[in-house]
């Protein structure tokens, strides 16, 4: 017997095929060990915006399964593909041709889609094959994936954002490895990049809303020393005689002047108690419409069917107006409260 897996097929008819491994007697209980139990196991999780077309999952079976026959004896001897929409029922494959030929003829979109492929394997110096199984989940919809022990499953969030996840359980550390930076890379390569313009803005939106809390709290102050310096200035014309200065006052007229500009009471209009209330209420009202204005939460396609195309070129469409829309929205926010504050303070001169 060679180290090479060769797995023997027996039958024509799919339902009573059964395969035979040549496996050794005295390296058959390491074998049955190997395949019911997996030593350890890679998980790598990231979320954001993606786009992952069917001609890339072909592009990464055909990848994945490129590198595994290079390096190492092996067979697949399992692989499914799910696809799950978001109005009709999921749908299985569950081999490789079905896969590479697939073409969903229903009008529905896209929302996740699981590959799992699992590989008999004969590593160097291993007298028998052992499995691997390697698994590859993209979701779009408002879910985030939970590993419970050795399963995943959905719970769904408020998070638009898409995920992408893949588990790798292997016997052989140095191959798990190797499969997880090939996936890493190619799972990596669909998520969007962000511009450094993007990252710019990201950064700046929280401060311009602590700016627009803290105008809330500090215009009213502004607007009442502003009257009370308009109001001085008339105090000061009503007693200094035009073109003159005070050195041209009297003495009792100097110090009338003095007591009147020093007594609080001689101010008719004050920022009232509920102008302060308001403007604290609106300040809060603007920081908080800024974050969620700008919120930077984008949606992920699977692009598997023809509605999956048509939807995510009416996204892209909409994505512009969005963006123009958000702005012209912000700038009457913000013209409206400078508008109201100068409506007061000219109410009351």
């Amino acid at each position: 017997m060679t180290d090479e897996v060769s797995l023997v097929v027996s039958g024509d008819d799919p339902q009573e095929q059964y395969v035979q491994v040549p496996i050794k007697r005295k390296d058959f209980g390491d074998f049955v060990t190997n395949l019911l139990g997996q030593p350890e196991t890679i998980t790598e999780r990231k979320s954001g915006k993606f786009e992952a077309t069917y001609e890339w999952l072909v592009h990464l079976h055909h990848l994945l399964d490129q590198r595994i026959k290079q390096q190492v004896n092996s067979d697949l001897v399992d692989f499914s593909a799910v696809f799950k929409y978001s109005d009709g029922p999921d749908r299985k494959i569950t081999t490789v041709e079905g896969f590479l030929n697939f073409n969903e003829a229903k009008i529905v979109t896209t929302k996740s889609v699981k590959l799992t492929w699992t590989y008999l394997i004969n590593f160097p110096n291993k007298p028998t094959p052992e499995k691997q199984e390697i698994s590859l989940r993209l979701i779009t919809d408002r879910a985030e994936v939970l590993t419970v022990g050795s399963s995943s499953v959905i719970r769904h969030t408020t998070n638009k954002n898409g995920v992408a996840s893949y588990t790798i359980s292997h016997t052989e550390r140095t191959w798990g490895d190797d499969i997880s930076a090939l996936l890493g890379r190619e799972v990596e390569s669909i998520f969007q990049k962000d511009t450094w313009y993007s990252k710019i803005f990201e950064n700046t939106v929280i401060f311009i809303a602590l700016g627009l809390f803290a105008a809330g709290l500090i215009i009213p102050d502004y607007l009442d020393q502003l009257i009370k310096e308009k109001e001085t200035a008339q105090i000061f014309t009503a007693i200094v005689p035009e073109g003159k200065g005070v050195e041209s006052l009297s003495v009792d007229q100097k110090l009338n002047l003095a007591i009147k500009l020093l007594d609080p009471n001689n101010q008719l209009h004050k920022v009232e108690a509920w102008y302060r209330v308001l403007s604290l209420v609106a300040g809060i009202f603007l920081a908080v419409f800024t974050i969620i204005l700008f919120e930077k939460e984008t949606p992920s396609f699977i692009v598997v069917t023809n509605e999956d195309k048509k939807r995510k070129a009416e996204n892209e469409r909409k994505d512009t107006k969005s963006m123009v829309k958000k702005v012209l929205s912000f700038i009457a926010a913000i013209a409206a409260g400078v508008a109201g504050n100068y409506l007061y303070y000219y109410i009351n001169l």
